[in-house]
């Protein structure tokens, strides 16, 4: 079991990287590209490997984060159903304090990370959309109680 708070497993996919040469998705454990046959640092493959699998774990935080944010709407839309508003006002009053928690802890776990990955950039482009609005949520789930 992982020490840490983790939506995901920490080591899916720890032992992967990309060939600095060829940039294809190679085991971090090889002596040299199964592709294009350039020489592999293991030292540098390792380091490139736990990268890789922070950005994957970041993005999947961003998704799960982004699922959140939408179940709001979600919950939001089961007050108006009968026998089901009570479920839908504890849905939506835990949805209003988890989403900005759970930005505030992508920010803090993920923030170091410098990668030119489109797929990073756009989970962090969510997750600055989700923080922003959530944070709003809370606020006037703060003052509009």
């Amino acid at each position: 079991m992982a020490n840490s708070l983790s939506l995901t497993s920490s080591n899916n996919n720890a032992g992967i990287f990309e060939c600095p040469n060829c940039k294809q998705t190679i085991d971090a454990s090889s002596t040299q590209c199964r592709f294009c046959s350039a020489a592999i640092d293991p030292v540098a493959a390792e380091a490139a490997a736990e990268k890789m699998s922070k950005v994957n774990q970041a993005c999947s935080d961003a998704s799960f984060l982004r699922t959140m944010a939408i179940s709001i709407f979600v919950f939001l839309g089961l007050i108006f159903v009968p026998f089901l508003t009570w479920l839908g006002m504890l849905g939506s009053y835990f949805l209003a304090l988890a989403v900005p928690f759970m930005s505030v802890r992508w920010w803090v776990k993920f923030h170091s990370i410098r990668v030119d990955d489109r797929d990073f950039n756009r989970a962090k482009t969510t997750v600055i959309v989700i923080s922003v609005l959530g944070g709003l949520n809370l606020l006037r789930f703060i003052v509009f109680r």
